[in-house]
């Protein structure tokens, strides 16, 4: 008897310990099925049909995610009719609890409330009910969109797995399509049935929770007719912007360029809509400017018009624009960037594969009293420097994390104090194969003086840190990141 005690004891240890490791990994909900379906009717209208049956496992996801217990579905009622085919949660003892007509609650979309012309826009916000554990939230509805233009992009991974998902095109048989699949390789079936295109993707794990991501690591489907709205002008005047070129202008031309790019990066504010919701349009550039509002588009639009009002001669690319600058009596052109501060640089140079920076300084001792009679000052962070916060650096990954390369030298003189010692004289040296290599040294030179140097050069392939590298590259960043300091003792 009690050599069985013994045995149903472990028995029953071993299924409490089974039953909290399943707790600690289970997932907040899992998606049952996600369908999208797109139809492109003769008559130039497109039927978006979109159709989600999503299991609430724990109690989180009933209540701290609002994208769970709540869907929100985008629409422009100048050129979609929104319907609701069904809404209903089905309850654990097979009962369904369909969703009450207050429910369904039409409000502006967050990111249009401070852009006059799309406070037109409706976000419909369901809010689910008859939610308790393992319950079934199931949502259908459809947009039929006054638009002949299908552009979507469809990433297939959600924040929580996905047992089944379905990619649904249907349009006339002679009307060209253009589908492109990324990332796509495994369980991801295409079915050859009476669609023009039918993708079916199972057992799908959900995203990555991590910094330093990497672009386009996830499965998509991108499909296309080849339909484009009317091009807008090719040059517009703006005599609205008179007064704001003539502040911008300097002598230089590249910098009075950049200088317009980068007041429109800083002074307009950028609306975050599917273009699809305003039927792939933009507005004219004066317009814009007018508004101090636009999307992306708008905003790269009206970019390229302020540059030709101003002289240049430029052609808008996907980015930005190709501006024209005489130097010396050569024409050269350079690589505009909008919507972002990057520095031009000349069309047709590539990218360089490494930031280099340089630095030599002298710095005039600033720390703070920490007690004691020591003082602690934090070494400058400099423009341009590698931003990677160890603190973001997760203790296990398996995503790869993305960067971009660096060869790093800073060399800074700090007067003390007089009579002040150095607390922390360092010499530090790691080299990784496949990563780089980090050097600081710290030290009191006879004068009085402290003398740091820190290097810092990483050079990855394709500048992706790799599973099998990451413990190494986390380490040598939390001691970049540990020896930005230095302490002294003042006498």
């Amino acid at each position: 008897m009690k050599k069985s005690f013994k045995i149903y004891l472990i028995a029953a240890l071993f299924s409490i310990f089974n039953f909290e490791f399943s707790i600690s990994y289970a997932q907040d909900a899992v998606y049952n099925l996600i369908r999208r379906q797109y139809t492109v009717n003769t008559d130039g209208s497109i039927d978006i049909r979109y159709r989600k049956e999503i299991k609430l496992l724990r109690n989180r996801a009933i209540t701290a995610y609002a994208d769970k217990g709540e869907t929100f579905i985008l629409y422009n009622p100048a050129i979609d009719k929104l319907s609701i085919n069904e809404s209903y949660t089905l309850l654990p003892n097979g009962s369904r609890v369909q969703t009450p007509s207050n429910a369904f609650i039409d409000q502006l979309p967050g990111g249009c409330a401070d852009c006059g012309r799309y406070n037109g826009l409706r976000e419909r916000v369901v809010v689910h009910t008859g939610l308790e554990y393992n319950c079934i939230v199931v949502l259908d509805y459809t947009i039929h969109r006054q638009s002949s233009i299908l552009n979507e992009t469809i990433q297939l991974t959600e924040d929580c797995p996905v047992k089944r998902y379905d990619v649904i095109i249907d349009a006339p048989s002679d009307m060209d399509l253009n589908i492109v699949k990324q990332n796509c390789e495994g369980k991801f079936d295409e079915l050859h049935d009476s669609h023009r295109f039918h993708l079916v993707a199972s057992n799908i794990e959900q995203s990555i929770i991590d910094n330093y991501l990497p672009d386009n690591i996830y499965p998509s489907v991108t499909v296309s007719n080849g339909k484009e709205p009317r091009p807008t002008s090719d040059f517009e005047p703006l005599p609205i912007a008179d007064n704001t070129i003539g502040e911008l202008f300097v002598n230089d031309s590249l910098k009075f360029a950049t200088a317009i790019r980068d007041y429109v990066t800083d002074y307009l504010h950028r609306v975050d809509i599917p273009m699809s919701l305003v039927d792939y349009k933009t507005v004219s550039a004066a317009e814009t400017f007018r508004s101090g509002c636009g999307t992306a588009a708008d905003l790269r639009e009206l970019t390229v018009a302020l540059l030709r009002y101003a002289g240049f001669r430029c052609q808008p690319t996907a980015t930005g624009a190709i501006v024209t600058i005489n130097e010396n009596g050569h024409d050269l052109e350079y690589n505009l960037v909008a919507l972002s501060k990057r520095p031009p640089r000349l069309d047709g140079v590539a990218v360089e594969d490494q930031r280099t920076i340089d630095v030599s300084r002298i710095l005039e001792w600033n720390g703070q009293n920490i007690g004691g009679g020591y003082s602690k000052m934090a070494l400058p962070t400099e423009n341009g420097s590698l931003n990677i916060d160890p603190a973001f650096l997760t203790s296990v990954r398996t995503a790869p994390l993305k960067l971009r390369n660096c060869d790093e030298h800073y060399r800074y003189s700090i007067t003390l104090p007089s009579q002040a010692k150095l607390v922390n004289p360092i010499d530090k040296t790691i080299t990784k194969s496949g990563i780089g290599t980090m050097r600081v040294t710290v030290r009191q030179t006879g004068d009085g003086r402290i003398d740091v140097i820190r290097e810092l050069n990483i050079n990855v392939a394709d500048g992706v840190v790799t599973k099998s590298l990451y413990k190494s590259f986390r380490k040598m960043m939390q001691e970049w990141k540990s020896y930005n300091s230095i302490i002294i003792k003042l006498n």
